[in-house]
């Protein structure tokens, strides 16, 4: 699963709806989030032409004037929608993963630019956690940095990065390590170029567990002032897990005697690469039973001491 998330400056523009679709197509994009629409009469855009046709569905949240606008789009055989929340600054979309049902919340957001007002947005989110179950995912433009690193020539505020923190910690979320690019957006005032990373992706706890794996990257920033960020979700079978064994336990007297007997005992008739594969597994699967043997006996003795 792909998601896809950019803050557009406006859809309607000449080429951006091309420049997204070409995006979707080449990264295979299940989850599509655009921020800065700047679409207030939505009945006007065909939505299709930054998705292509069919197999999508959609919700938007309409721009004021010709600020704002959220649109989020999603590949409607990947994820099925069940609910959606709609405000000025963030749309949320909840539903089903259609390969195992697994309940995601997805949320897509703009942030206001006073300090005040994010701190009332940051709220308002956490709210909407305590009041639903599943997974959460939030992308896109944040409008605050979490540390002075991640500005250059611009100011950094101190009070809006402490309350973006405060958010992140008390929803526990988790954020992937971002490759392609330091910075996300970039803005140029005379000779003065400054740049901000404001736009990531933050999922909880159960999200970052299932997927650590994933990749985050900024790609080519080409018709907006900010950088796509994509985020690649793959389920990875590597196979069984690696048997872990450690040293401490030759201290223990009895640790030779069942790798020993568990040899003893393991006869099987065939290949001799798929007998000496059975008879490592034989001796795996004793020692895991005698070392939760030892740890209770261990951990009774801690107890009573």
């Amino acid at each position: 699963m792909n998601l896809l998330s950019l803050n557009v400056r406006g859809i309607g523009s000449v080429g951006k709806p091309a420049w997204v679709k070409k995006l979707v197509s080449n990264h295979k994009v299940d989850v599509l989030g655009l921020q800065e629409s700047m679409l207030a009469d939505v009945g006007n855009f065909d939505i299709a032409s930054v998705w292509g046709n069919g197999g999508f569905e959609a919700d938007i949240v309409g721009a004021r004037g010709k600020s704002g606008g959220l649109i989020t789009l999603w590949n409607n055989r990947k994820f099925k929608k069940v609910s959606s929340i709609k405000e000025q600054h963030f749309l949320l979309v909840s539903g089903n993963l259609i390969e195992d049902g697994s309940l995601v919340n997805i949320v897509n957001v703009f942030a206001p630019q006073k300090v005040g007002e994010k701190r009332v947005l940051w709220d308002s989110l956490l709210g909407l956690m305590q009041g639903k179950l599943g997974m959460w995912i939030f992308f896109e433009d944040f409008n605050s940095v979490r540390w002075v690193e991640e500005r250059k020539k611009s100011k950094f505020n101190v009070r809006a990065a402490h309350d973006f923190n405060n958010f992140i910690n008390e929803a526990c979320l988790q954020e992937f390590n971002m490759q392609g690019n330091k910075f996300t957006y970039l803005t140029s005032i005379g000779d003065s170029i400054k740049m901000s990373k404001i736009d990531r992706f933050l999922v909880c706890q159960d999200f970052f567990n299932r997927w650590h794996g994933a990749c985050l990257r900024a790609l080519n920033r080409e018709l907006s002032d900010h950088n796509p960020i994509l985020l690649t979700v793959v389920d990875t079978n590597y196979g069984p897990k690696p048997f872990k064994w450690f040293d401490s336990w030759l201290d223990r007297d009895d640790c030779f005697d069942v790798v020993k007997n568990a040899l003893s005992n393991a006869y099987y008739e065939g290949p001799a690469d798929i007998s000496l594969f059975k008879k490592l597994a034989e001796v795996k699967r004793e020692l895991k039973n005698w070392w939760k043997c030892v740890s209770t006996k261990e951990g009774e003795e801690i107890s009573r001491l």
